[in-house]
């Protein structure tokens, strides 16, 4: 199934703006210390932020993995987005699946600290690369 341009521009805009809803929940959850679920919202905001990316370009992927291998295709290994920030989204990834599905792993404070400002960093440069 294809979308028409107009279609196109609202499913960009909508996945934007669930990404900056996810950002602020995770925000909170961080200054809550639930580090589980703010991992988990940090990653989902990036998710949706690349989705945003990668449907303004005509791009689709079906998995979290198909997510991240287009992203690293298309944005990172041509120099649009810094290889750190490819590189923090897969452990962004990572630790949100450890906390969402190992029951004998908690994220810790130490390794959500360091998550914070990346994902904020990586929804302001899709921003730019939107327009």
């Amino acid at each position: 199934m294809s979308l028409s341009e107009e279609d196109r521009k609202i499913l960009v805009r909508l996945q934007m703006e669930k990404a900056r809803t996810f950002l602020a929940q995770a925000d909170e959850m961080y200054r809550q210390k639930y580090w589980d679920i703010a991992s988990n919202r940090y990653y989902y905001a990036c998710f949706h932020a690349v989705q945003a990316l990668l449907i303004h370009n005509g791009l689709s992927v079906r998995t979290h993995d198909g997510l991240i291998t287009a992203f690293g295709l298309h944005f990172v290994k041509t120099g649009k987005v810094e290889s750190r920030l490819g590189a923090f989204l897969s452990r962004m990834e990572q630790l949100r699946e450890k906390g969402d599905y190992n029951c004998i792993y908690t994220v810790s404070e130490d390794e959500i600290s360091t998550m914070a400002e990346p994902a904020k960093e990586l929804i302001e440069k899709i921003e730019e690369l939107l327009g």
